[in-house]
């Protein structure tokens, strides 16, 4: 006997008296969520039934993931897609408008250069080469020197130099490229490597090769997203301008330094720094130029004569040209019998101008946590206490820039420029366990007093060693040292004994006087030399 059944009907009673009615949705009572993402609900029939008569509540876990007619224009954009594939669509004109404000914005540019020359220095990282030959570490540490000089392919630019324009590349490009080259002329330095800085326009895919499916953004890759080969436009020059030739010239990953910040997985392309403050940018000039245009508005005294009478005398609107009479910056307006002259208020600029630019203005560094009192440079807002908050915070950021830098650049070509001074025979052997400490000048500080105190207070308690206190001011050891014995030796031959040389170097300034306050770490108490002592520490 056949099985007589009603047919299988499944439901989702998702009701809950304690949720609140406006996070409820009434749906059908067979919903499930749609596999795409999209959150919209599917209802089952059919086969299954359609118990459309019943209902059920669904509740949303999250308030962000609501959608509903306030919100779906601001979440239009939040479609998924990886951020290769908007890049695609979007770089090139991110890349134009960053480099647009760039150059004509100056808080933007100012923005820029203030950076890169935090984390470049005035003159650049200096290396300190670590390894068991001594001989070896002296002597390419002093063709290092020598070759940072001379490291441009086309003799322009010092590494330092090169180093600041990449990291300004980031913030309006996205990323920065360059190319390990030969050097074709006749110079005596023993190695020809050099670096040529390539604008990273540049870098893209051939025409032929863009229904390749491991090539994009002008580089060929393997399935896990390792770059094979390098594709870069080769444009022919017409004095100042450079038009497209169709020629590419394809290096390979060795020869090419290529970075970005990369925020996502497989991400194949970097994006402008800029890219998201560009709302603000174009936003605050505007307003700008909006609270500028009112203020020279109600300044030149400005008016309107305006006919409050409606069965008044009427004119045309080409009789307005006789009718107005221009003066050095302003303009008077005449018109008919019976109309009212009426004058502009001068209420721009707003109480609440500068505090608004000042909170705007805060959106263009973030990204790089520059504060806000490095982008106007202004620090009379702050007391010392939060200045020094707000810088330290920027410095950790710097430190994560040189460090990305050594990682990328310098340890690389470092390798590079040692092996080919080995193989020239200039140098020696590679010794073995080399390792390369890169030093970078610090930026100012704002009380340098305290910051000396809190070097002394490490050398004294032997946490801090001669040579890193040294390091931490990008110099040598070895500089300070043979600086200190050329003082010594002066000294000496300007008449002074040894020990009155040996007193007036360790002399320091004299604390006595009116004003005059040891620094807490000077005091005598805090001194580990006057502290009490047991008698093993004696001994």
């Amino acid at each position: 006997m056949a099985d007589q059944s009603p047919p299988l009907t499944w439901s989702v009673d998702v009701t809950s008296s304690q949720a609140p009615p406006q996070s409820k949705y009434k749906v059908p009572a067979v919903v499930e969520r749609s596999l795409d993402g999209s959150g919209e609900f599917i209802q089952y029939s059919g086969e299954l039934g359609d118990p459309s008569t019943a209902g059920a509540n669904f509740y949303r876990r999250w308030d962000g993931a609501r959608t509903d007619r306030l919100n779906e224009a601001h979440w239009a954009g939040a479609l998924g897609q990886t951020i290769d594939s908007n890049l695609a669509m979007d770089l090139p004109t991110l890349r134009n408008r960053c480099v647009h404000e760039y150059h004509n914005n100056a808080i933007v540019q100012g923005l820029v250069e203030t950076h890169s020359a935090d984390i470049v220095g005035p003159e650049g990282p200096s290396l300190e080469v670590l390894s068991d030959d001594d001989r070896f570490n002296s002597a390419f540490e002093s063709r290092w020197r020598e070759w940072t000089e001379i490291c441009d392919h086309n003799s322009e630019l010092h590494l330092d130099d090169i180093l600041r324009l990449w990291v300004r590349s980031v913030w309006h490009s996205g990323a920065w490229l360059g190319q390990e080259t030969t050097d074709d002329t006749d110079s005596p330095f023993p190695a020809t490597m050099r670096l040529h800085d390539v604008h990273i326009n540049r870098l893209d895919t051939p025409w032929h090769m863009h229904g390749d499916r491991m090539v994009a953004f002008g580089v060929r890759r393997t399935r896990s997203g390792r770059p094979l080969q390098y594709y870069v436009r080769k444009p022919e020059c017409f004095g100042p301008h450079q038009y497209d030739s169709g020629e590419f010239e394809m290096l390979p990953p060795e020869a090419v330094f290529h970075g970005y910040i990369r925020t996502e997985s497989h991400q194949g392309a970097g994006f402008p720094l800029l890219a998201a403050a560009l709302p603000a940018i174009a936003q605050l000039r505007d307003y700008d130029q909006s609270v500028l245009d009112a203020a020279q508005l109600a300044a030149d005294k400005s008016g309107w004569f305006v006919n409050k009478d409606l069965t008044g005398e009427k004119f045309e609107p080409e009789d307005a040209k006789t009718m107005e009479t221009t003066h050095r910056r302003m303009s008077s307006r005449a018109a008919p019998p019976g109309w009212e002259y009426v004058n502009t208020d001068a209420t721009h600029p707003t109480a609440q101008y500068v505090e608004h630019r000042r909170e705007r203005l805060a959106e263009l560094g973030r990204a790089a946590a520059v504060p806000l009192m490095l982008i106007r440079l202004d620090s009379s807002d702050h007391n010392y206490s939060s200045a020094r908050f707000d810088h330290q915070g920027y410095c950790w950021h710097i430190k994560w820039w040189q460090s990305w830098l050594k990682k990328s650049v310098l340890n690389r070509t470092a390798r590079s420029l040692a092996r080919v001074l080995s193989l020239a025979g200039d140098i020696g052997r590679l010794p073995r366990g080399l390792k390369f400490q890169w030093n970078w000048t610090p930026p100012p500080q704002g009380d340098p007093v305290k910051e000396r105190s809190a070097e002394r207070m490490g050398l004294q308690n032997r946490t801090l060693t001669f040579a890193a206190a040294c390091r931490a001011q990008n110099l040598q050891e070895e500089d300070v040292i043979r600086s200190w014995a050329r003082t010594f030796k002066r000294l000496k031959d300007a008449g002074f004994t040894r020990e009155e040389a040996m007193q007036f170097l360790n002399s320091g300034p004299s604390r006595s006087g009116s004003g005059s306050r040891a620094p807490n770490d000077a005091r005598p108490g805090n001194n580990p030399a006057n502290r009490p002592q047991s008698e093993t520490a004696k001994r």
